[in-house]
């Protein structure tokens, strides 16, 4: 849980939610300030609330290297 904006800039918390995979966040945007607020992913259907499975998959298999 992050509490305020201090917190937020010492984790690199970029939104709610945000989902880590091996302390990484695979959905960061480089150069985005820490915001101590909702995030927004994009998707082909346009903005949600939370990635979708495939781009989930996506962030899996290239966290681990596997294949397709």
């Amino acid at each position: 849980m992050v509490g305020d904006q201090a917190e937020a800039e010492r984790f690199g918390f970029t939104g709610s939610p945000t989902i880590l995979i091996d302390g990484r966040d695979p959905f960061a945007e480089p150069g985005t300030a820490p915001p101590l607020a909702c995030r927004i992913y994009p998707s082909c259907t346009g903005p949600a609330g939370a990635p979708g499975l495939d781009q989930l998959r996506r962030a899996l298999q290239a966290a681990t290297g596997a294949a397709g």
